[in-house]
C-alpha cells in the first residue's frame, strides 16, 4: 500500500512539473511571438504605398501606419496604373497617389477591419464607408490600416488594398473591383444628400456641433447597413425562387431596407434609383451575393449595428428618434390592429 501511495505522489509531482514546464515553455513562446505574428497564409503584413510619396514622405508613413522596420512587412508601391486596372478609371499618373495601406490576412470568419489612423487627411471617405465595397470586391478577413501624408479624398486605398492580396497570391476579380467602387462612389454621393437633407429636417431641434456630427455619422452608418440588409434579401430571394430578382423586387427591397433603417424620409428619388441600378448589378456579378461573402456582411454588420446604438444613445431623446426599424413598425401596426380587432370583438360579445 505504502508503495502504491509513493508511486502516485512521485507521479502527481511529476505531473505537476511537466505542467510547469509546459506553462514555462508556452509563456516563452508567447513572449517572443509578442511583437510580431506572422499569419502563414501570407506570412508578414504587407505594406503598400502611394507611387507619389517622396523619401521623406514615405519614412512619415511608415511611421504614422507603425511600421518601425521595413524588414517587418512586405513592401508594395500602388501605382496610377494600378488605380485604372481595379477601379476602371483615372489618368494612370503616380503623382496622384498618396494613400497608403498596411494589410494583415487574418484567420477565416475573423471579418473585415479598416482603421484609417490620419482622418484629418481622409476627407471623403469613413473607415465604415470601406467595409462594404472591400466585401463587394472580394476581400475577406483582413485588418487594414489606412494613411496619408498629405490631404486625399482616399479612394486610391482601395487600389492599394487590392494590390496587397494580389501580392500575396489573392488576386482580385477585376469585375468585382471596379463594381466595388462604383459602390463606394455611388453611396459618399447619397450618404452626403441623405446627410444635407436630414440636417435641413432637422434644423428646429437645438443640437450642438458635436451632435449634429454624430447624428451625421449615425445617417451613413444606417446606409452602411441599407447596403447590407439589400445583399442580403437579394441573396434570400434568389435563394428561394431560384432566379434573379425582378426590377419590381429590387424596388421593394431597396425601399424596405431604407425604411428599416429609419432613412426614407431623407433620400431622394433619384438617390433610391441610384442604389436600385446599383442592387440590379450586385446580383448580375459573380461573387457579391455568395455565401463567402455574406458572411463576411455579418461581420461587418454587427460594427454597424453597434456603431448606431452608440451614437444614437450619446443623443438622448434625438437619437431615439434615429432608431426606427421596419421591423419595429411592423410590431406597432401589427399591435395596432390586434386592438382594432379586440374592441370591435368587445362590441359584440
Amino acid at each position: 500500500m505504502k508503495k502504491i501511495k509513493l508511486g502516485l505522489a512521485i507521479g502527481l509531482l511529476l505531473g505537476i512539473s511537466g505542467i510547469f514546464h509546459s506553462n514555462q515553455i508556452v509563456n516563452a513562446a508567447a513572449s517572443s511571438d509578442s511583437e510580431t505574428v506572422i499569419n502563414e497564409r501570407w506570412g508578414k503584413p504587407t505594406f503598400v504605398m502611394g507611387a507619389a510619396l517622396t523619401g521623406d514622405q514615405k519614412a512619415q508613413t511608415m511611421d504614422i501606419l507603425g511600421i518601425k522596420d521595413i524588414d517587418s512587412v512586405n513592401v508594395e508601391v500602388a501605382t496610377g496604373d494600378d488605380l485604372v486596372k481595379y477601379l476602371g478609371y483615372g489618368s494612370g499618373q503616380d503623382s496622384v497617389m498618396f494613400s497608403s495601406v498596411v494589410v494583415s490576412r487574418e484567420n477565416q470568419g475573423e471579418g473585415i477591419t479598416v482603421d484609417i489612423v490620419t482622418p484629418e487627411n481622409i476627407t471623403l471617405i469613413t473607415a465604415d464607408q470601406y467595409k462594404n465595397p472591400l466585401v463587394t470586391a472580394g476581400v475577406t478577413d483582413a485588418t487594414i490600416k489606412v494613411g496619408s501624408v498629405v490631404k486625399v479624398t482616399g479612394e486610391s486605398a482601395l487600389t492599394g488594398v487590392y494590390k496587397a492580396f494580389a501580392a500575396n497570391g489573392e488576386a482580385v476579380d477585376l469585375e468585382r473591383a471596379q463594381l466595388a467602387q462604383e459602390e463606394l462612389d455611388t453611396t459618399t454621393a447619397v450618404a452626403d444628400s441623405i446627410v444635407k437633407n436630414a440636417s435641413e429636417n432637422n434644423q428646429s431641434e437645438d443640437l450642438s456641433d458635436a451632435d449634429k456630427e454624430k447624428a451625421n455619422e449615425t445617417y451613413k452608418t444606417q446606409l452602411n447597413q441599407t447596403l447590407v440588409d439589400i445583399k442580403k434579401e437579394l441573396a434570400e430571394l434568389k435563394e428561394k425562387q431560384g432566379e434573379l430578382a425582378t426590377k419590381e423586387d429590387v424596388e421593394k427591397i431597396v425601399n424596405d431596407a431604407l425604411a428599416k433603417n429609419n432613412l426614407g424620409d431623407y433620400i431622394s428619388k433619384e438617390d433610391i434609383q441610384k442604389l436600385v441600378s446599383l442592387a440590379e448589378k450586385y446580383q448580375e456579378t459573380d461573387g457579391v451575393l455568395d455565401k463567402k461573402s455574406l458572411e463576411q456582411l455579418d461581420k461587418i454588420s454587427d460594427g454597424f449595428k453597434d456603431t448606431v446604438n452608440d451614437l444614437t444613445d450619446q443623443l438622448g431623446k434625438f437619437g431615439d428618434t434615429l432608431k426606427g426599424t421596419l421591423e419595429e413598425n411592423q410590431g406597432f401596426f401589427a399591435n395596432l390592429w390586434q386592438s382594432v380587432k379586440d374592441f370591435f370583438s368587445g362590441l359584440f360579445n
